[in-house]
This record gives C-alpha cells, structure tokens and sequence, in this order.
C-alpha cells in the first residue's frame, strides 16, 4: 500500500515538476468567494486579475497520502 502512495505523490510533483498543473497565487485572483467545502478542503469561485474569467480554485486542509490519492483519481478522471 505504502507503493501505492508514494507513487501519487511521485505522479503529483512529476506533473508539477513538468508544469502540467499551475500554482497561482492568491494576488492574481479577485471576488473570490466560498461557493463548497468537503472532507479534503474548500472550493472558490474567483475572477482571475485583469480579465472577465471567473475559474474554480482548491484549497486543501492538508496534503497527505490520502489526498494525494484523490488528487490523482480526480485528475484522471477529467482526462
């Protein structure tokens, strides 16, 4: 199991690590509002800076295996 794990964690900073995934931060963002929450964090709604698109961020209460692990099953799931 403990494979299992590293390898999310492996695949998250490998995409990262390639820029599959951005990291913006909060500056570049206005109007963000709280529109849900669950067990792993809370989604916003948030115009992006200069422009008239609004796009959905998360924010996670901690990073861990098990995050790590619904990360990757959500990922795989919009692709």
């Amino acid at each position: 199991m403990q494979d299992v794990e590293n390898a999310n964690i492996n695949w998250i900073e490998d995409a990262i690590a390639k820029e599959y995934f951005k990291h913006y931060e909060y500056k570049h963002f206005s109007n963000i509002q709280e529109i849900g929450s669950g067990g792993f964090g809370k989604v916003y709604r948030a115009k992006w800076k200069n422009s008239d698109q609004y796009l959905t961020l998360k924010s996670f209460f901690s990073f861990d295996n098990t995050t790590a692990r619904e990360i990757v099953h959500e990922v795989m799931m919009k692709n």
